[in-house]
């Protein structure tokens, strides 16, 4: 099976966190571990009206290779502060942001009405994060995303003239993440 392709590339400036630094528990495979988990908002847009989430799951002070993890060094810097945000520092000390990440799925099961349902959230999840010079003029570039599709079925729907809504096609299929 080839390589599949699932990137997004995320640029602007912090719009506010909800990060945590963590330890991992005695029964984890590295038991004492410092990580971040949590989530960041970057405002891709100029007037701070497109706000994307990014999230991180575990970020480790060092790599798989012991060397310096520079995205947990950026994360470090905006829970301490020293990298500011749109919400808590106002827009012209906020820090320029770019992000090479994946899109994903956030499954979990909840009760709703007492029955037990199962919700699939997508999401753009982890990757590297870097601190920018400057951000691309150009807007429409500052939130792209790539991706292969299993197509698994393709539904017609059509124009709602009263509403004003054009006919479209409505996509469904997978899209696989890093492993594959």
């Amino acid at each position: 099976m080839k390589k599949m392709i699932n990137t997004t590339h995320i640029e602007g400036l912090l719009y506010e966190h909800k990060l945590e630094l963590r330890e991992s528990g005695p029964n984890s495979k590295k038991p004492g571990t410092k990580f971040i988990m949590g989530t960041i908002d970057i405002a891709t847009d100029d007037e701070g009206v497109n706000i994307v989430p990014v999230h991180f799951t575990y970020v480790t002070e060092k790599t798989a290779k012991g060397a310096t993890n520079n995205t947990f060094t950026v994360l470090t810097n905006i829970i301490d502060g020293k990298f500011g945000s749109i919400m808590e520092h106002g827009k012209d000390k906020a820090v320029k942001l770019r992000i090479d990440s994946a899109l994903a799925l956030n499954e979990f099961y909840t009760e709703r009405n007492g029955v037990e349902e199962l919700v699939s959230a997508k999401r753009n999840e982890g990757g590297f994060i870097h601190v920018a010079d400057a951000l691309a003029e150009d807007e429409t570039v500052r939130n792209t995303f790539k991706c292969d599709m299993l197509i698994t079925g393709v539904k017609e729907v059509e124009a709602d003239e009263e509403k004003g809504l054009p006919a479209k096609a409505i996509v469904r299929g997978a899209i696989f993440d890093f492993r594959n």
